[in-house]
């Protein structure tokens, strides 16, 4: 950070923030979880990569919150109403591995922070992280909102199958994270460097009607 700037932040600025988004304190709250760990990156020149856009009130967020940062945006739809100098959007389907090397082929990687708040589906979700995670930088974040759709029980039309730990994000990724990482969707190689690098692995759940589970993985 520069020395001249005066700064007069908060914990709790990113919640004052996200009013109107479904992370913040009047829907899932994430961003009561987030700030614990983002609050060192305020006024660093990070970058941030958000998958899933809708009307752009995250990009908006993280613009807003961290003061020095580039921030970029991946859609499968156009987005492009909402580029700035600052933030940058690309159509691209998570899903698909050959879209988003156009996209880092495009903007580069080395991303202190990834969070996915895409389609929420089993496959999305670990293409998505198989792939990107290693464009997160040593010490940076991945982050996967709404993991609470691998609740099959409540949630089957994600495509998480009860106790198969090939197809849950929950039961192949978060409880098997020390242990041995096991996806239908993942390449071997995609498999082994995730459980190489993951350092730590936070997953939040609070207990609510609409279910709110979001879970941050910080790499080595």
């Amino acid at each position: 950070m520069n020395p001249s700037v005066s700064v007069n932040v908060h914990l709790g600025d990113l919640s004052a923030l996200a009013n109107s988004t479904d992370k913040g304190p009047h829907d899932h709250n994430f961003v009561e979880i987030y700030e614990r760990f983002f609050f060192q990156y305020m006024y660093k020149p990070i970058r941030v990569l958000e998958i899933g856009i809708y009307n752009g009130d995250s990009l908006k967020l993280w613009n807003n919150y961290f003061r020095q940062a580039s921030i970029f945006g991946i859609d499968i739809e156009p987005k492009s109403q909402y580029d700035t100098d600052i933030i940058k959007t690309f159509v691209a389907d998570q899903a698909n591995r050959s879209q988003l090397q156009s996209f880092i082929d495009t903007h580069g990687g080395d991303f202190d922070i990834i969070i996915d708040d895409g389609g929420h589906y089993m496959e999305q979700q670990q293409i998505s992280f198989g792939f990107l995670f290693p464009f997160v930088k040593p010490g940076g974040y991945y982050v996967i909102e709404d993991v609470h759709t691998s609740l099959s029980n409540i949630y089957p039309e994600f495509m998480a199958i009860p106790a198969t730990s090939t197809l849950s994000m929950i039961e192949g990724f978060i409880r098997k994270s020390s242990a041995h990482i096991d996806s239908l969707y993942m390449t071997l190689d995609e498999m082994t460097y995730l459980q190489d690098h993951i350092d730590l692995v936070s997953l939040n759940t609070r207990n609510r009607s609409n279910r709110s589970m979001t879970c941050l993985f910080k790499k080595k």
